[in-house]
């Protein structure tokens, strides 16, 4: 895609900077959160205010954690959105995530469109 490079490469999960989108690809666990959340807060403290995560295959614990460091990174007042594959949306929901004052969760479906 013409404008987009790859921003950061930790094992099993790239990061993927768009304007203001940030898209994560692959899996975010416990082997990698800490050097994927550090990337997510300096993009967000960057302008970034959209987690694209429709491509993240595995998500929990350590997932839910990346979100929140970058939800802190974001400026005053400011909203994250965060679109989801359904997998990620389950846990972001069993979290307790959604509906969470700025912080927009969407989850998107195979051909990519908002489902929720």
């Amino acid at each position: 895609m013409p404008g987009v490079t790859e921003q950061f490469r930790t094992t099993r999960c790239s990061l993927y900077r768009d304007g203001t989108v940030l898209r994560l690809v692959g899996d975010i666990d416990l082997g990698n959160w800490v050097g994927v959340s550090s990337r997510v807060a300096a993009e967000v403290g960057a302008g970034v205010v959209t987690l694209d995560l429709t491509e993240v295959h595995y998500f929990g614990a350590a997932g839910v954690r990346v979100v929140l460091t970058g939800f802190g990174a974001r400026s005053s007042g400011a909203t994250l959105e965060v679109r989801c594959a359904p997998a990620v949306f389950r846990v972001m929901r069993i979290s307790g995530l959604v509906g969470t004052d700025g912080l927009e969760v969407t989850e998107y479906g195979q051909q990519g469109r908002a489902g929720r």
